[in-house]
């Protein structure tokens, strides 16, 4: 991680009845570069390279908010300082 690059991350919530294999279908996309399951608000996290903020609200609604079991999403971004 640079410490001149921000880092965009993609919060998501499930729909109740979730299948175990909801996410399988960004398995093979190169713009998710990790995919974590949580505990908590949120039921699972992704981090997304996208060059600004346009580029990860498009990536969201064309690729995360289609997938029929995500429910909510929140998108953060970071800068590494040390």
């Amino acid at each position: 991680m640079s410490k001149e690059q921000w880092h965009s991350w993609v919060w998501i919530k499930w729909k109740p009845g979730t299948s175990t294999t909801a996410w399988e279908g960004w398995k093979n996309n190169a713009s998710i570069k990790g995919a974590w399951s949580t505990l908590g608000e949120w039921d699972c996290c992704l981090w997304v390279n996208v060059s600004g903020p346009d580029e990860l609200e498009e990536f969201v609604w064309k690729h995360i908010r289609t997938n029929q079991w995500v429910q909510d999403t929140k998108t953060t971004w970071a800068k590494k300082w040390w």
